[in-house]
């Protein structure tokens, strides 16, 4: 069985090896298909940038022609817009002489409606205070009527002098009382004109501080339009200067000098254009490149965490097969248990028979005493046997107790190492990303040559070899740091496999198991570490490998059964 299942690891391990030559061969494939695609790339972008130049010398003569017939349609149209102006101003201004003389008589109407409104109410008032006034003469006028028609009658009677002189007084004080009450209406009225004065005069306050307020509002705006054509009268006067220096400016004449910087000025103009289509080609082609490591950033840690969860799959079905495995030997054990019950019950029966039987068998005592001290022996030999077997399976038990334990802090540690690497890789990308959004973009700094001073400020040029030196060298400075990152992490791996396949070799006789043997060299713990060798393992730990569910590229140490355990040494210190 163990030969079989050795030859059918050996062929999976054959075919892998050959699927990974196949994956190498499209991998070869691929890369030169990718760089004929790139060569064809550069030819389509050097074309693309040749009828791009065109394109914009073309775009740039006409453009030319473009500006004089715009500055004519500007010519008109400023024209337009003087004229359109100067109706407007206008018509402002007859607006505003309106407004102020309809403000004037709204102004005039109010204070002619205030006047009359306090004019009515005074005279209202005073319509009040004279009926008020009639009203009270009237009541005085009939109670001196009743009291001289009092007085007549007691002067017919017969009075005394006391009597007439009291009556006297009392009319006397009557009248003083009358006159008292005239004085406080007479102060009333007074008090009621002067309220209603006092309200006529802060009706007149507040209107007259309407009137300042839009006194202040026209002053204002008299100031801002003060203002306004002051500051037009300053820029006509600086156009004027300019078209007098203009006018006395000899260069405007015309010459062979004028002619000659205005060509050399169309042949730096046009040169200026085949720069800036240089830069925006190759501007594209950097965030092309960058999106593209950005890819490939984020599948590198997808790839890494589906190796995580693949490895964590082969772990799971490893244990379900060990698990399984164990059952089995646990059902054969119980069913040697019961045949051995049974040949116990079956032993028992026969004895009770043959002792039953003890009388008819007397003369066969001799070979039953002989069968009896064999039956002995070997029952002697079957428990020693079972004893060691017991003690064997204990060891063996707790061997593979030890390997599992092993095993399994070997797997949190992979487990944790590629979480760790596929975070890193995913934290990566996400700076990059952050990087090219919110970073403002490196400006380009453009190395001026100093020259000897010449009679034209033109001659002084900047070659185009500089310029593009120094654009293609700072792309390629802003680039070199994000290709570190990206072969940053595929470096790791490499190292990783590298050291696996070191230990691996150094150590093909056994298999060690040891929970650092996937970091790499230069984060190897110090300390020493113990490594538990298993004797009489075969020596095809590949096939081992292959069986427990792992590939070469992340080898780990094969997982087996308690029946193929053997004793162990005593653990080496390395």
């Amino acid at each position: 069985m163990e030969a079989d299942v050795i030859a059918d690891l050996r062929c999976k391990l054959k075919e892998v090896e050959e699927e990974r030559l196949k994956a190498a061969q499209y991998g070869l494939q691929l890369v030169e298909s990718q760089s004929e695609l790139q060569n064809q790339l550069d030819k389509c972008r050097n074309e693309m940038m040749t009828m791009t130049e065109n394109y914009e010398q073309e775009k740039y003569t006409l453009q030319r022609e473009v500006e004089l017939k715009s500055r004519m349609l500007e010519s008109l149209s400023s024209e337009c817009e003087a004229i359109k102006q100067q109706q407007k101003m206008h018509l402002e201004k007859l607006e505003e002489q309106l407004n102020r003389s309809h403000e004037q008589e709204m102004n005039e109407l109010k204070n002619k409606l205030e006047k009359l409104k306090a004019e009515l109410d005074e005279a209202r008032l005073s319509e009040k205070q004279l009926k008020h006034k009639v009203d009270h003469q009237k009541e005085l006028l009939s109670s001196k009527s009743e009291e001289m028609r009092i007085m007549s009658e007691r002067v017919h009677e017969s009075m005394s002098s006391d009597m007439l002189a009291l009556q006297i007084e009392l009319t006397e004080m009557e009248s003083m009382k009358t006159t008292l009450k005239e004085e406080v209406n007479e102060l009333q009225y007074r008090q009621e004109q002067l309220e209603l004065l006092s309200t006529n005069l802060m009706r007149q306050v507040d209107r007259l501080k309407e009137e300042k307020e839009e006194r202040e509002k026209e002053a204002v705006s008299y100031y801002n339009a003060l203002e306004k054509a002051r500051v037009a009268n300053q820029e006509l006067q600086v156009q004027l200067d300019q078209a007098l220096q203009q006018a006395l400016d000899p260069n405007s004449k015309g010459n062979s000098l004028f002619a000659e910087v205005e060509d050399r000025r169309a042949a730096m103009e046009r040169q200026f254009i085949s720069m800036k289509v240089k830069y925006q080609s190759l501007k594209k082609q950097n965030a092309f490149n960058r999106e593209q490591m950005q890819r490939m950033k984020l599948q590198i840690a997808t790839l890494l965490q589906m190796k995580g969860s693949q490895t964590e799959f082969e772990q799971q079905e490893r244990l379900l097969a060990m698990l399984e495995q164990k059952n089995g030997e646990i059902k054969h054990l119980l069913g040697e248990i019961r045949n051995l019950e049974k040949f116990k019950s079956l032993y028992e029966s026969m004895e009770s028979k043959s002792s039953a039987n003890s009388g008819a068998l007397e003369d066969n005592t001799y070979y039953t005493d002989l069968l009896q001290i064999k039956l002995d022996n070997l029952n002697k030999e079957n428990e020693s046997t079972k004893g060691e077997l017991s003690i064997q399976r204990m060891k063996a038990l707790f061997e593979s107790q030890r390997a599992l334990d092993i095993e399994r802090k070997l797997f949190a540690n992979e487990r944790c190492l590629q979480l760790s690497q596929s975070e890193n890789m995913k934290l990566r990308a996400r700076l990059d990303e952050l990087k090219l959004k919110y970073e403002p973009e490196e400006k380009i700094e453009v190395p001026v040559l100093k020259k000897r001073r010449e009679v034209l400020p033109v001659d002084i040029t900047t070659p185009n070899d500089v310029c593009a030196n120094s654009a293609i060298g700072e792309e390629v400075y802003r680039l070199s740091p994000q290709k570190e990152e990206s072969h940053s992490c595929p470096n790791n791996l490499e190292d990783n496999n590298l050291q696996l396949e070191k230990i691996d070799s150094e150590n093909r006789p056994g298999v060690i198991l040891s929970p650092h043997k996937n970091l790499p060299m230069d984060i190897q713990p110090t300390k020493a570490k113990k490594c538990v060798k298993l004797i009489g393992v075969p020596a095809d730990s590949e096939a081992l490998s292959e069986r427990s569910g792992n590939t070469p590229n992340s080898p780990r140490e094969p997982t087996t059964s308690v029946n193929n355990l053997q004793p162990l040494t005593k653990t080496d210190i390395r």
